[in-house]
Parts: C-alpha cells; sequence; structure tokens
C-alpha cells in the first residue's frame, strides 16, 4: 500500500496536467470568431466611413456568427485608430475600417505617422467604391459648365479658387492635378471639414469642388450645385450625361473615394481569408447592396492580395503627387 499511494499520487498528478494540456491546446484552437469583432472607424460617428460600418453590421454579425462592435477613433489623421489596431494583437478581432485617404494618402502626408499600410497591415478587402466629382455652382457665371471653365482657364491671368476639407486631401489633390494638367492657375482654399467647403461653393466663395458622387449627387437635387466632370475612367450611372476627365481631354485626372478593411501585419491568412469572405457577403446582402447603390457606391469584390497590391500602387501615386504639392504635416 505504502508503495501504491505515491504511483497514484504521480498518475492523478500526471492525469491533471494532461487535461489542462489538452485543454489549453482546445482552447488555443478555438475556430476562428470565437469572441466579439470590433471595427475600428478613425471618424466619428455620421460619416460615411462610419454610415458603411453601421449598415453591414448586422449582417456580418450573422457571417461571423459573433457580436460585430463599431469602435468610433477619430483624430490623428486616423493615427489614433491606427494605433488602436497595432497594440492589439494579429488575431483578426481588430479591424481597421479604411478609406483612401487615411490609408493612402495620410501615410504619406503626416510626417510623424506611425503607420505604413504595406508594413504594419494585411489588406482584407476594398468594399465599396465611388469616383469623385468636379462640382461647380449653377449661378457662377465664371464657371458654371465646361465651356465656361475651359474659357476662364484659357484667359491670361484667370485665376480660380477651389475648396477642400484640408491639406492633402482628395478634393485637393485633384485641384491641383487639375491646375497642372491643364497649365491653368488654381488656388486651393482649405476649410476645417466638408460641410463649410461645401457652403464656400454655394454661396460662390470659390470656383470648384471635388466631392465624391454619393455627396455630390445629394447637393445636385437642389439645383444650384451642377457636375462639370466625373474623375474616372467610364461614365458613372447615376450621372450618365455627365462625361468623364478623360473624355475632356484629362485622362490624368482620376481618383476615387473608396472603403475597405484591413488587420494588423501577421494576421493568419486563414482568419484575414475568412474576413474577406464575411465582409464580401455583408456588402452583397440585397438590402445593404440597395442601399450602397442608391447612394452612389459600387460594390467592389477583391482578395486580400489584390487589395494589397491596389494599395501599395497608390501609395506610390500619391508619394510624388503630393510632394508637387508642398503640403507636409507634422
Amino acid at each position: 500500500m505504502s508503495n501504491s499511494s505515491p504511483l497514484r499520487s504521480l498518475l492523478g498528478k500526471l492525469l491533471l496536467a494532461c487535461v489542462a494540456t489538452c485543454s489549453a491546446g482546445a482552447q488555443a484552437q478555438a475556430p476562428y470568431p470565437s469572441k466579439p469583432i470590433r471595427l475600428v472607424v478613425p471618424f466619428p460617428a455620421g460619416g460615411a466611413v462610419d454610415n458603411f460600418a453601421r449598415t453591414i453590421q448586422p449582417e456580418l454579425s450573422v457571417q461571423l456568427g459573433q457580436p460585430v462592435i463599431i469602435i468610433n477613433k477619430p483624430g490623428g489623421g486616423s493615427q489614433i485608430a491606427a494605433a488602436d489596431i497595432l497594440s492589439s494583437p494579429a488575431d483578426g478581432y481588430t479591424v481597421f475600417v479604411a478609406q483612401i485617404g487615411d490609408y493612402t494618402v495620410n501615410p504619406v502626408l503626416y510626417k510623424s505617422s506611425n503607420y505604413l499600410p504595406p508594413r504594419d497591415f494585411d489588406g482584407v478587402t476594398m468594399a465599396v467604391r465611388a469616383p469623385q466629382v468636379m462640382l461647380a455652382n449653377a449661378t457662377n457665371t465664371k464657371v458654371n459648365s465646361l465651356k465656361t471653365l475651359k474659357d476662364t482657364m484659357a484667359q491670361r491671368g484667370a485665376n480660380l479658387l477651389y475648396s477642400s476639407f484640408g491639406a492633402g486631401t482628395a478634393p485637393h489633390l485633384l485641384g491641383h492635378i487639375l491646375g497642372r494638367n491643364a497649365a491653368a492657375q488654381l488656388t486651393h482654399v482649405p476649410y476645417k471639414g466638408f460641410p463649410p467647403a461645401m457652403q464656400a461653393l454655394l454661396t460662390n466663395e470659390v470656383d470648384l469642388l471635388f466631392d465624391a458622387v454619393p455627396g455630390a449627387v445629394n447637393m445636385m437635387r437642389g439645383g444650384k450645385v451642377v457636375p462639370l466632370a466625373v474623375a474616372d475612367t467610364q461614365r458613372n450611372s447615376h450621372l450618365p450625361n455627365v462625361p468623364t476627365t478623360a473624355e475632356i481631354g484629362l485622362p490624368g485626372l482620376v481618383m476615387d473615394f473608396w472603403i475597405g478593411m484591413a488587420v494588423k501585419k501577421g494576421t493568419p491568412r486563414t482568419i484575414v481569408n475568412r474576413l474577406n469572405e464575411a465582409f464580401d457577403k455583408a456588402v452583397g446582402n440585397p438590402d445593404n447592396l440597395k442601399r450602397f447603390t442608391d447612394l452612389g457606391y459600387a460594390r467592389v469584390s477583391m482578395t486580400p492580395e489584390q487589395f494589397d497590391t491596389v494599395v501599395r500602387t497608390e501609395l506610390e501615386k500619391m508619394k510624388p503627387l503630393i510632394a508637387e504639392t508642398g503640403v507636409v504635416v507634422d
């Protein structure tokens, strides 16, 4: 008996150790996802990116079988949101909901940017896109049509003002490209946010403004804002009678507004692919897709690898463009 007791004790300890090890292993190998997923939005509630996230939130939760929580972290040129992602584990439970500006412009624009997508993130997918539109005020006799735009730009000493919601934003960069490609004098007037930039156009404080199709369509309904050209290579279904910039002789004047998703670099590829599938189905949900289409977005289906390639290409394109403007934000 005295010899069997220590043996039983040893066997008991080994059994407990085995159970603990097997339990830990099973826990570590739990199928993804096994807890709520956080969507980090680098803008306040109510904006285009936030509305996109909230539109797909219910269906995304269905696809993933877990609650989806939206976290708004605005400010710092998206660096606050990026820091949240980078400080989280690379496990697919924290997802960056990004758009062209914070993903391919801000890392170049901000001198002290704390992130660079190809280095720090793995792309999941691009979800929706919409081209930018060149807008003018119908009451502005200097520029209210393509003809008046061309005539004014051809005049010696003519100077057109265009607004944007900040240095380095898509409207700023497009105005810069327009002036360069058309060999015309355009002066950038930045405002603190999009509403005052649009208000400046409505009151004829400026002559031009670029806006993405969803916002532009809403503003045109009142009749005071008129579209001059779509900054794309093909006509837009919402604006079938508006020519593209390529059609008016400005093929280099092309830029999308897009929304996509990314996770921290090093996230297992199986998880990235699972998220890609879930986001694609959430965007493609008939009700969601109709809403996005009605707003002027086009659905995009991309593999993670395709999205990463687009991002690298756009970053390389943005570097010299932003250098030309001379804008650097500390």
